[in-house]
């Protein structure tokens, strides 16, 4: 019976640490005053992950640890993704794309 306890005091000690752990890796970027940042996000050809991408720095921002914006920059996206692109952009106000202006 000693061990059944002894075995989840270790375990509970072990789950303390790791949560812990995650909290210190997870801290806040400090951001001085009059400093506004910006996770720029080059995208060129096809990017089949650039969803998954966005999604976990979202994740970050609503998590507060990155108080950041996303620029998506069109580096030549195919359609598919530069459709991706534009979609996360409608979705969330804190994505912007920006796309190559051609000249006639």
């Amino acid at each position: 019976m000693w061990k059944i306890l002894l075995a989840l005091g270790i375990a509970a000690c072990v789950f303390t640490f790791i949560w812990l752990l995650r909290d210190v890796l997870l801290t806040p970027v400090p951001l001085g005053k009059n400093i506004r940042l910006s996770v720029v996000l080059r995208v060129d050809g096809a990017a089949p992950n650039l969803d998954r991408t966005v999604d976990a720095l979202l994740w970050l921002i609503a998590d507060g640890v990155l108080p950041a914006d996303i620029v998506i920059k069109d580096l030549g996206m195919d359609s598919e993704t530069r459709t991706i692109a534009n979609l996360l952009a409608r979705n969330n106000e804190r994505v912007t794309v920006w796309t190559k202006l051609k000249n006639p």
